[in-house]
């Protein structure tokens, strides 16, 4: 597997699960009771990840722009 998609794979997998650690100490939700610390851990922890992501993509993007023309390595 490419390392870029392996880390845009760990990316993924680490996004979902602060997501679902952001509900913790939030009212109305299913971890209401649960520290608040962690949820706003989780949160920002959420939006770093999915502000890599979105910069992961945008580098594959350009990078599969710019290897268009170029023949492979193999």
């Amino acid at each position: 597997m490419h390392p870029t998609r392996k880390s845009t794979l760990v990316l993924l997998v680490a996004g979902v699960i602060l997501f679902v650690l952001s509900a913790s100490g939030q009212p109305d939700t299913y971890w209401a009771s649960g520290p608040e610390l962690i949820g706003t851990i989780g949160w920002f922890g959420f939006m770093v990840c999915a502000l890599l992501l979105i910069v992961s993509g945008l580098y594959a993007l350009v990078s599969s722009i710019r290897h268009r023309g170029q023949p492979s390595p193999q």
